[in-house]
């Protein structure tokens, strides 16, 4: 029994700090890019293909910090721009549908990458999926504000 529980806690301690290994330096990489124009870029790039969802390039920051962290953290964000910014509701709710299908990608893939699984399956189906979601329901939403109007 004894065997058991050190075992048990030993594999899980090893799990942690694997665990540790991968958050702490992704949140603060995360926290020096977001202070650099490496998000305004990747906005800029990445403008035609938001547009197709329905989002504006005010959605790119929340956006990539909830692709990377999280979608805690990247709620924080959302919460922020959408008040400074002033972003209508359309566009918060197309950033949290995104985010709900396809949130820290890159935590979660080296994280199951760790215990076996294969990151193109995950990260290609999680991606793709929150696209065409956000894409469909985008268009649903102004074709019915266009048929409200």
């Amino acid at each position: 029994m004894m065997e058991a529980l050190l075992a048990a806690l030993a594999g899980g301690l090893k799990l942690s700090f694997k665990l540790l290994l991968i958050v702490v330096p992704l949140v603060t990489a995360f926290e020096v890019l977001r202070y650099l124009p490496v998000f305004k870029r990747a906005g800029r790039a990445l403008d035609p293909l938001m547009r197709g969802m329905g989002l504006t390039r005010d959605a790119a920051v929340p956006l990539f910090t909830g692709i990377f962290l999280g979608i805690a953290y990247g709620a924080g964000i959302i919460i922020r721009v959408a008040r400074a910014k002033g972003l209508p509701r359309r566009e918060l709710f197309l950033m949290g549908l995104f985010l709900a299908t396809c949130h820290a990608v890159v935590e979660d893939t080296l994280i199951f990458v760790v215990i076996g699984g294969d990151p193109w399956i995950m990260l290609g189906v999680r991606v793709v999926l929150a696209g065409a979601l956000t894409a469909i329901l985008a268009r649903l939403w102004r074709k019915r504000q266009d048929a409200l109007q």
